[in-house]
């Protein structure tokens, strides 16, 4: 194996022996061998080759029963392959079904120290890891309780926890973030981005195009248990939907018994709050002086805010967009900057503002002082999904911001919903205003 390559696949294959009857499977058993058989082969995966840099991120695509789950369970070691073999190089982390390895007997805790164990880690080691675990995947008692009374999302969160505390050589996801509310959609997508820029290698499996191309380097595309093309995401995305597209419109034709021509072949697609309380993870004070916790400054709220200035966790398509920050300063302090970024469900960054880009300067701060940011501006998101708030706090003077001191930082400061406007639906990330010419 390749040091270069984190996962090597060379010539994979599977094959399920397919018993018509319980009776057939005995007379294999008895009587099968040489010519005589009493099944019907399957063959999930045939002759799959590719490897994976260390350090890539690879998405994997496919129509449901094209072969990724069984692909990914034989690079976990969770299934032999027929023929074939799969080789990677570090510790694997997967989240590949709902619930899988977990005892539904077992606590939280149990599962826990059960599961990190089997991916590696020491009994040690999972006590010093067991406050951070528990905290993330933020379930409160629950973690003391058997996990067969969990929700799926409670399986999720804790599953996911376990996952990425672990630190893995190579993280793989199939589909498992698609379950639990949205704040830990965001939060996960916020922390497998982490991953991914410490080096971590990942293989992440969704129908979802967009959370494909906005996190993966590179796609691969398996297609009736075949390997049908790989390489960049970009490229292998547009092919990929081509191809659902084209089908998509046969079954509409046949349906409709239209006929079908040739040129349907040569169809293109076009490429490419009720705000939480919660610990502030990722704050980063400076200059310890006071209070006693040392911080300079607190957060004390990020909201998002309705007409009538009151905190909520959603607005409508048509509602202006407000969001107001509040922050306590416990030492003067001159050129501050406070901003914010939204993201989508996936961590793209689609828009922001802050003091210093608006007024091409900062503000001055004195000690004990309460100050409220409050940014206004037309909801231009596209409904029927949701928004994470990251939030910035920076001592900033030059225009090219070379002189830039990130004081405070959290990537997910709020969580938010647009709602869809069904008489006026809006079908892309965002809406900008553009003046439109016919001649």
């Amino acid at each position: 194996m390749s040091s270069e390559n984190a996962i090597e696949v060379s010539n994979l294959s599977k094959c399920y022996q397919i018993y018509d009857t319980p009776r057939d499977r005995l007379m294999q058993m008895l009587f099968g061998g040489g010519n005589k058989r009493f099944y019907r082969e399957f063959w999930s995966l045939r002759e799959i080759s590719f490897s994976i840099p260390k350090g890539k991120v690879y998405g994997i695509l496919g129509k449901n029963g094209a072969g990724k789950s069984t692909l990914l369970q034989i690079i976990c070691g969770t299934l032999a392959a027929t023929t074939g073999e799969a080789r990677v190089a570090g510790r694997v982390s997967a989240l590949l079904e709902l619930g899988s390895g977990f005892n539904p007997e077992f606590t939280g805790i149990e599962n826990i120290y059960m599961n990190a164990q089997l991916l590696g880690l020491t009994r040690a080691e999972v006590d010093g890891k067991l406050d951070q675990i528990i905290a993330f995947a933020d379930i409160g008692d629950h973690v003391h309780q058997p996990v067969k009374t969990y929700s799926s999302g409670m399986f999720a969160r804790l599953a996911f926890s376990v996952a990425i505390h672990v630190d893995p050589d190579i993280l793989i996801v199939d589909e498992t973030l698609s379950v639990g509310d949205a704040w830990f959609q965001h939060k996960s997508m916020a922390r497998m981005r982490k991953l991914m820029e410490s080096g971590c290698t990942v293989l992440f499996v969704s129908h979802s195009i967009d959370a494909v191309r906005a996190l993966c380097d590179y796609a691969i595309w398996i297609d009736g248990g075949t390997l049908k093309m790989q390489g960049n995401v970009t490229e292998v995305t547009n092919a990929y939907m081509n191809d659902v597209f084209v089908e998509h419109n046969r079954l509409i034709l046949e349906a409709n018994d239209v006929p079908i021509h040739d040129e349907l072949d040569n169809v293109a697609v076009a490429g490419p709050t009720q705000v939480v309380a919660h610990d502030q993870e990722e704050a980063t004070p400076i200059d310890a002086e006071m209070p006693s916790d040392g911080a300079v400054l607190h957060v004390q709220a990020v909201q998002v805010l309705n007409a009538d200035g009151k905190p909520v966790d959603r607005i409508e398509q048509r509602d202006e967009l407000s969001l107001a920050i509040d922050v306590k300063f416990h030492k003067a302090l001159k050129n501050v900057s406070i901003g914010f970024l939204i993201k989508d469900q996936f961590g793209q960054e689609l828009t922001g503002e802050s003091i210093f880009n608006s007024f091409r300067k900062g503000v001055e701060v004195h000690a004990g002082q309460l100050l409220r940011v409050r940014f206004r501006g037309a909801n231009l998101l596209r409904g029927g999904q949701s928004y994470s708030v990251a939030i910035r706090i920076n001592q900033v003077s030059r225009w090219d911001r070379s002189d830039n001191v990130v004081i405070y930082a959290d990537e997910l400061a709020a969580v938010f919903d647009v709602l869809t406007d069904n008489d006026e639906p809006m079908w892309f990330k965002f809406r900008m205003p553009f003046k439109v010419e016919c001649q």
